[in-house]
């Protein structure tokens, strides 16, 4: 099919209605102008084929970033040049970024960095794209193009495929390789057996991308909901080890997704991390180095692992207990780790409503501060806070049972 040669009008199509956003139809009016064209194309486009979530709504244009900043400027819209040596100009209207990239074509790559040169080709632009149901553009009216032929049918199954050679898409980005494995575990109802093939054969060129690429593409696949399909592929074609500097649990990961799925619940990125990685700090370590993690997903890891050690029943006392020590969400993580782990085995059914009930529950705050206890005949310093915690251990401990009072008198025997 001809790149000028649209496939389909969706402007009644209820997955297609944000194309009526006020702000959108203002980019249009904009930029189709003078000979120019913009097209939505991209993850709004895949993502209303295939039936997800709309977030950020990204753009492709004949136009080149100094007109469109110029064009900005005359109307009075915020215009940011997020990467406009490679065409990327982001335009704020109405409080909404929309990123809009000139056609282009690729002059040189070494599979890390491009550089390009812009044009006005919308064939040449969809196949310099990775995935089929990548490069399907929508224009103004509501039209899709497809100019390689088989984005509609793939997003549409949800097939994940490169366009043309695989082998081509992948030297051009390396990282290509783990975009492949993240479409599935996010979109995927299947791959291109061919194209998983070429990632396979290429995944030593991982090592050459930094580690920040690397880890903002495996959280991303891990919090996707075919995650067991992705992590299974990879490791059967003996990628995962290495990648992640671990051994990977993936009975416990998929135990954990089935569980989660089971109860409603979505597992937060750092229980997903601890179920398949990590047992012990220097695990929580290594992988957060890995995988450039920020230093809070590497602490919260290493809570989990030396958490859950010590849920071997759960009941309400229990749930209500890691909620106050934890919060309530980290608190029904544990519990999902816990489980997974083979530590408890309680009844789903009831489960469930011990989770629906914590959710509900009003966190109580310890009665006691450390005036109270200097109020009493305490000497104000350091004891004052050892006495705190290990009255506070009490009042937990009794199920919260504990009054002002009754603690008063336990402190005084602490004297």
């Amino acid at each position: 099919m001809g790149g000028q040669d649209y496939s389909c009008v969706v402007a009644d199509e209820p997955a297609f209605q944000w194309r009526h956003d006020p702000a959108l139809q203002r980019l249009f009016s904009l930029v189709n102008r003078d000979g120019e064209e913009v097209r939505v194309v991209g993850g709004a486009v895949r993502n209303s084929l295939l039936g997800a979530k709309v977030s950020d709504i990204d753009c492709a244009t004949t136009a080149e970033p100094d007109k469109i900043m110029a064009w900005a400027q005359e109307a009075g819209i915020k215009a940011i040049p997020t990467g406009i040596d490679h065409g990327t100009v982001t335009l704020v209207i109405d409080g909404r970024p929309f990123e809009l990239t000139t056609l282009r074509t690729d002059i040189e790559t070494d599979g890390r960095h491009a550089e390009v040169a812009f044009g006005r080709d919308w064939v040449g632009d969809a196949h310099r794209r990775d995935f089929t149901m990548n490069a399907v553009y929508m224009d103004a009216a509501g039209r899709l193009y497809d100019p390689v032929g088989q984005g509609i049918k793939d997003a549409r199954a949800r097939h994940v495929r490169f366009i043309g050679d695989a082998n081509q898409r992948i030297a051009e980005d390396y990282l290509r390789v783990l975009r492949f494995f993240r479409f599935f575990s996010q979109y995927g109802e299947r791959f291109e057996e061919g194209d998983y093939q070429a990632c396979i054969a290429a995944q030593a060129s991982l090592s050459t991308l930094s580690a920040e690429r690397v880890g903002a593409e495996m959280t991303k696949l891990l919090e996707g909901p075919f995650s067991v399909r992705a992590l299974h592929a990879m490791h059967k074609g003996g990628m995962l080890t290495g990648l992640l500097a671990c051994v990977p649990h993936l009975a416990r990961f998929t135990r954990l997704k089935a569980l989660a799925a089971q109860l409603y619940l979505k597992p937060d990125l750092n229980v997903l991390l601890t179920a398949l990685c990590v047992d012990v700090r220097e695990d929580a370590e290594r992988l957060a180095k890995t995988l450039r993690l920020p230093n809070r997903n590497r602490d919260a890891m290493t809570r989990m692992a030396k958490t859950v050690c010590s849920i071997v029943a759960i009941d309400e006392q229990v749930l209500e207990q890691l909620a106050y020590m934890h919060g309530k969400e980290t608190a029904r993580d544990l519990v999902l780790l816990a489980l997974a782990r083979r530590q408890i085995s309680p009844d789903l059914t009831k489960l469930s409503m011990l989770l629906r009930d914590i959710a509900l529950w009003t966190v109580p705050v310890f009665p006691l501060n450390g005036r109270d206890l200097i109020d009493k005949g305490m000497k104000p310093g350091p004891q004052i806070g050892s006495h705190l915690d290990q009255l506070e251990k009490a009042w937990v401990a009794s199920g919260f049972a504990l009054s002002k009072g009754q603690l008063l008198s336990m402190a005084r025997s602490l004297h």
